[in-house]
């Protein structure tokens, strides 16, 4: 295999083949060894030596950079340390950026990236109706009926139910800076945690903390995601519509299929609405109008449910009502 032909099979490997940008972020990102490596995992150290003629102690070296770098992750299986590569674009995207030793180089591939061939990913996502990547996790507190939030959609309970918590930058802010919302609220969980503390990319906390991040990112008008599975979650993201690679790609019809709404949609009582327009204002995705009538309306198909408008009424005027059942979350 050519030189060229190891970044652009490595760009395969994370469903991004024809991308003319991401073979670049991969060059940058490995030595053509180091690429080599990469496109032999999953392997452990010790396999990886004997099969490109090295000692296991120069592999574990080579390992450990990438796994700084972002590029691997491990994971131990019967006693034995195995190593993989991202299973898709999303996470390279992710581990590398929040990568300290990042260039500003490769942070601008990265915008390059995002503006000119990862919209095309998403539009064959929506068009083929694939699983959304992430969903709106709702505020709890805002849901009419509070016995109808399931586990798994509440963010509170995704916190109790972690084995881990860590902190970290949202990569998203820290890669477009486009606004000047909380850069420290991004939750890793569980094995992400774990993975973020281990690489020194985040900082373990506790349940008290992380829920203050919560609220202060409820207050700057960030939106709640996690990963689009009912299924044990790694991540609870705090979200704005300007930098992050799945919120500000969800308002076009064309690729609005990265991200799946929470299962609510946002409700308003007429009688106690006093048409103060704080809910169109902090809405994010436009859903909501307050400019005519007696009352705010909601515009059903461009809700997300994730509540920021009932969390900022001052007259209590609007609520999250179930409109999606349980298995709208895929298992």
């Amino acid at each position: 295999m050519s030189r060229s032909d190891v970044y652009r099979e490595l760009s395969k490997k994370v469903l991004m083949e024809n991308s003319t940008i991401l073979p670049r972020i991969w060059r940058m990102l490995c030595s053509e060894l180091e690429a080599d490596i990469v496109n032999a995992l999953p392997a452990s150290a010790g396999e990886l030596a004997e099969k490109f003629g090295m000692p296991e102690e120069e592999m574990q070296v080579i390992l450990n950079g990438l796994f700084r770098r972002g590029v691997v992750i491990d994971a131990a299986k019967n006693g034995v340390t195995l190593y993989r590569m991202p299973k898709h674009v999303v996470q390279l995207h992710d581990w590398t950026i929040s990568w300290e030793g990042i260039s500003e180089e490769l942070l601008e591939l990265w915008r390059e990236f995002e503006e000119k061939d990862y919209p095309g990913l998403l539009e064959l996502v929506t068009m083929i109706k694939m699983p959304s990547f992430m969903r709106v996790v709702p505020i709890g507190e805002t849901v009419s009926t509070k016995n109808q939030v399931l586990a798994h959609e509440d963010a509170l309970k995704l916190l109790e139910s972690s084995s881990t918590i860590a902190i970290t930058d949202c990569v998203c802010r820290k890669l477009m800076k486009r606004c000047d919302k909380p850069l420290g609220v991004c939750l890793q969980l569980n094995r992400a945690a774990e993975f973020a503390i281990k690489r020194g990319t985040g900082r373990r906390i506790g349940i008290d903390e992380a829920i203050a991040v919560l609220k202060r990112s409820r207050d700057a008008g960030l939106v709640h995601l996690t990963e689009n599975t009912a299924a044990r979650t790694n991540v609870l993201c705090n979200c704005c519509t300007c930098c992050c690679e799945m919120l500000r790609f969800a308002s076009d019809v064309k690729t609005k299929g990265v991200l799946a709404p929470s299962r609510y949609l946002a409700s308003v009582d007429a009688d106690a609405c006093t048409m103060c327009a704080f809910c169109e204002d902090v809405c994010p995705m436009g859903a909501i109008r307050a400019d005519s009538g007696d009352c705010a309306v909601v515009e059903a198909e461009t809700c997300i449910g994730c509540g920021l408008c009932a969390h900022e009424c001052p007259a209590g005027a609007i609520g999250l009502v179930e409109t999606r059942p349980a298995d709208f979350i895929p298992a």
